[in-house]
């Protein structure tokens, strides 16, 4: 029986780091649901949901990529999925888009984001920058889905009062879904 597996993993960002772990995968013969990749100034990170056929284990995986970790220079952990994990994205949940921007200071995420739990609001996606310079800018864009019962107006609302607390600006938009 197919395994489903959750795999992240961080390091020290340099070329071929994305290559090597899909090779891996294929190798084994695993289909990629998943994935989320980034660099963070020179740390890359990576985390993607796998389907490991029969006849592999997740051990085999666990192997294949310990061998790879030192090559190259990460950390990487594997979970076994149960399905109710691999099922639980709600495809009915209106997504919006969270953009807060002002000068650069501590408590602006912890805010944001307190208001959003306390409102029953899920992250699905978190993306912070601060520019360089004197004055530094300090942006946030998050997306997020709404729980039953809580309207985009009502989110923009409730998160307004936060933001000139925090002193910044913020926006809320609905993410429109194309086909691909």
């Amino acid at each position: 029986m197919a395994v489903n597996v959750v795999l992240t993993g961080v390091g020290h960002d340099r070329v071929g780091i994305v290559a090597e772990l899909s090779k891996i995968l294929y190798e084994l013969g695993c289909n990629l649901l998943d994935s989320s990749m980034t660099l963070l100034r020179s740390e890359f990170a990576v985390i993607l949901m796998a389907q490991i056929p029969d006849g592999k284990s997740i051990d085999d995986l666990k192997e294949r990529l310990a061998a790879a970790e030192e090559r190259l220079g990460m950390s990487v952990f594997v979970r076994e999925l149960s399905e109710e994990e691999l099922d639980e994205e709600d495809e009915d949940a209106e997504a919006f888009i969270v953009s807060v921007y002002g000068a650069d200071r501590p408590g602006i995420v912890a805010g944001i984001t307190a208001e959003l739990a306390r409102l029953g609001v899920n992250l699905t996606d978190v993306e912070t920058r601060k520019t360089p310079g004197d004055r530094p800018i300090f942006m946030m864009v998050l997306e997020v889905t709404l729980p039953p019962g809580l309207s985009g107006d009502n989110l923009k609302s409730e998160l307004q009062t936060v933001a000139a607390e925090l002193q910044v600006d913020l926006s809320v938009n609905s993410v429109e879904v194309a086909d691909l």
